[in-house]
């Protein structure tokens, strides 16, 4: 480890298959380190499929039975499942048609009234949707395609031989828990405390959790908890705990990697890779308002935590002291799509899960992190350069 390059944290949003940009974005990242070696990559975090992003790399990055992981592997890991996240079989094809076409025509306004046509939907919880679960592979459909656990098994089949204690990658995962109504973290670390790592020397005894906030420890259930939409699939279970999409606490989370987390293991830049634009037109239509809601929904409580980077920022500024002694400031940027996909992208073609898309958004967001990557550090800064006007 080069303790004289910069730290960097990488945090990406949620957002369906809008994350096939991420997949771009975070391959250049890789692609970066692996040739240049100008920065340390010390953190990773994701919300939904953020969260499916930033495993995959972060499982390729892990040592895992003997083995260490590399770069290399990381971004094989991540494109491959990508390639195969996306609908392969004839079945699978009709399937993505089928539903993408519903989630369409309910974006279309209906001539009598301004009201919107409805779509047929299924209680995940309910028989005939369980039957209709049961029933897709008899006509093609793979397990994995629709049964996300069936599929991160499959994605990560090594991930009781990780070594805890080697990694050198913090993995952040949001899900909101539903009973208690509690903001919930998986977090790498916890896995490396629990494997003996509890004084390691990385964290203060400040708590980064309480009643309502959650910290615990990594596991492929969380991961399925942190995408799981309550139309889609039922709630996760995990203990005593029911998830859902992490979309409704935060998106991705960014507080734990500097709460409670002492000054020198602390990342100086944290990177956000932004699907949901912070800007949009005024929307008018029905379908507009729900897009725009679902943006906003996935943007507001990120923005605070990085508005609250900013504040702690200034006073470290403006008083110094202890407050200096135990912090440091923390550059905050933001890697984002073109002003013409992210105005094009709408909520149902978050569901879109056809190859040519996902490689399309693939393909943007090489080219975008690309260029960023060649002027870094000469870019933006939050809160200026997540504005498209």
């Amino acid at each position: 480890m080069n303790h004289s390059m910069p730290k960097v944290a990488v945090a990406c949003q949620g957002g369906g298959t809008h994350a096939a940009f991420e997949v771009g974005v975070l391959t250049e990242i890789l692609k970066d380190i692996h040739e240049h070696k100008r920065f340390e990559l010390v953190g990773l975090s994701g919300t939904s499929a953020g969260a499916l992003c930033t495993l995959m790399v972060w499982y390729g990055l892990a040592p895992k039975n003997g083995r260490p992981g590399s770069v290399r592997a990381a971004i094989d890991k991540l494109n491959r499942f990508w390639d195969a996240f996306a609908a392969t079989t004839p079945a699978e094809l009709m399937l993505n048609l089928f539903s993408f076409s519903a989630l369409t025509a309910q974006e279309k306004e209906a001539p009598v009234l301004g009201f919107n046509a409805p779509v047929f939907s299924l209680n995940p919880r309910g028989v005939i949707s369980q039957a209709v679960s049961a029933g897709l592979p008899l006509f093609g459909v793979r397990k994995q395609y629709f049964d996300f656990p069936d599929m991160l098994a499959d994605a990560c089949p090594q991930f009781d031989g990780i070594e805890w204690q080697t990694v050198q990658t913090r993995l952040l995962l949001g899900a909101s828990e539903i009973i208690e109504g509690a903001e919930t973290v998986f977090d790498s670390d916890c896995n490396r405390e629990d494997n003996g790592e509890a004084h390691d020397g990385k964290h203060t005894e400040a708590s980064v959790a309480h009643r309502w906030r959650k910290r615990l420890p990594l596991t492929l259930q969380g991961v399925a908890a942190s995408g799981t939409l309550p139309n889609v699939r039922e709630a996760e279970k995990i203990g005593e705990g029911y998830y859902w999409d992490g979309l409704y606490s935060q998106n991705p989370p960014i507080r734990e990697f500097l709460a409670g987390v002492r000054k020198e293991h602390a990342p100086d830049e944290l990177w956000i890779v932004r699907i949901n634009p912070q800007q949009s037109r005024q929307p008018h239509s029905n379908a507009e308002i729900r897009d725009r809601e679902n943006e906003l929904m996935g943007n507001l409580s990120l923005n605070k935590e990085l508005d609250f980077i900013l504040t702690v920022n200034g006073m470290i500024e403006r008083y110094g002291g202890r407050l200096a002694e135990d912090y440091k400031p923390v550059t905050v940027r933001t890697i984002k799509m073109t002003r013409e996909t992210a105005t094009e992208l709408k909520t149902s073609s978050k569901f879109d899960r056809s190859r040519g898309f996902i490689d399309r958004l693939r393909s943007e967001g090489r080219e975008v992190a690309r260029d960023w990557l060649d002027r870094w550090p000469d870019v933006g800064r939050y809160p200026d350069d997540a504005a498209y006007w």
